[in-house]
C-alpha cells in the first residue's frame, strides 16, 4: 500500500461577484423658476455587495507532519478579492482528515433589493480521484438552516444565477458557511480508493450570484 500521508491539493476558492442583470433607476427634481426651466436627473440605483470572512476553523497539517485545528476569528473582507482563498490555503498539502471551515456574511450595501445563490464550482484541470475524496458542506443561517453536502466532483449549489434562493433587502445581511473535508473513505461506490489521490490537485471557486429583486417587497 502506498503512503497515505500526503495528498496535494490547491483550493482556489474566495468570491466570484457579481452577475448584476438589471439596475433601477431614481429621479430628483430640480427647479430653477428664475429662468422659467425644470432640469429633470436620472441617478441609476447600486446593487453593491460585500462578502467578510467572520471566522476560520483548519483542520491541517504542522510543520512536523501532525494534524492539528487552529482558529481565526479577524474578519476579512473577501469582496472582489481573486488573489487569496477564503480557506486561507497556498498550494499546501493535505491529508485525510484535513478540514476547513470558512464562516461568511453577505450584505446588501447597494440601493436595490436582490436574490442570491451559491455554488461551488469545480475547475476543468482538477484531478478526478482528490475531487472525489473531498467532502464539501454549504449551511445557509436562515430559517430553515438549509444545508446541502455532496461530494465536490459532483457539484454543489443553495440556489444559482438562473434560479436564486434567498431575497436580501437594503441593508440586510446573510450569514453562510462553507466547509471542505478529506474523507478518509478506502472505497467510494466500490471502485475508488483514496490512495488513488496522492499527488493530485483540485481547484474550486465560490461564486455567490446576486440578481436585481423585480418584485413587490414580500413585507408588504
Amino acid at each position: 500500500m502506498r503512503n497515505t500521508n500526503r495528498k496535494r491539493v490547491l483550493l482556489v476558492s474566495g468570491a466570484i461577484i457579481l452577475l448584476c442583470i438589471t439596475i433601477i433607476a431614481g429621479m430628483t427634481f430640480a427647479l430653477f423658476t428664475d429662468e422659467e426651466a425644470v432640469n429633470n436627473h436620472l441617478k441609476a440605483g447600486d446593487l453593491d455587495i460585500t462578502l467578510i470572512r467572520t471566522n476560520l476553523k483548519s483542520t491541517r497539517l504542522t510543520e512536523r507532519g501532525f494534524l492539528e485545528t487552529v482558529t481565526d476569528d479577524t474578519d476579512k473582507d473577501f469582496t472582489n478579492n481573486k488573489d487569496e482563498n477564503v480557506f486561507g490555503l497556498d498550494g499546501e498539502l493535505i491529508v485525510p482528515l484535513s478540514e476547513y471551515e470558512a464562516d461568511l456574511t453577505l450584505t446588501n450595501k447597494g440601493d436595490v433589493a436582490f436574490k442570491y445563490g451559491i455554488q461551488i464550482v469545480l475547475g476543468e484541470d482538477s484531478d478526478p480521484d482528490l475531487a472525489e475524496q473531498l467532502e464539501v458542506t454549504v449551511t445557509v443561517n436562515n430559517a430553515d438552516g438549509t444545508t446541502e453536502t455532496k461530494r465536490l466532483n459532483e457539484g454543489l449549489g443553495i440556489g444559482s444565477n438562473a434560479q436564486t434562493f434567498g431575497l436580501l433587502a437594503v441593508g440586510d445581511d446573510c450569514d453562510f458557511s462553507v466547509k471542505v473535508k478529506f474523507l478518509d473513505d478506502r472505497k467510494y461506490e466500490d471502485e475508488f480508493e483514496n490512495n488513488d489521490a496522492q499527488g493530485d490537485d483540485v481547484y474550486f471557486d465560490l461564486v455567490v450570484y446576486a440578481v436585481q429583486y423585480t418584485e413587490k417587497d414580500p413585507a408588504n
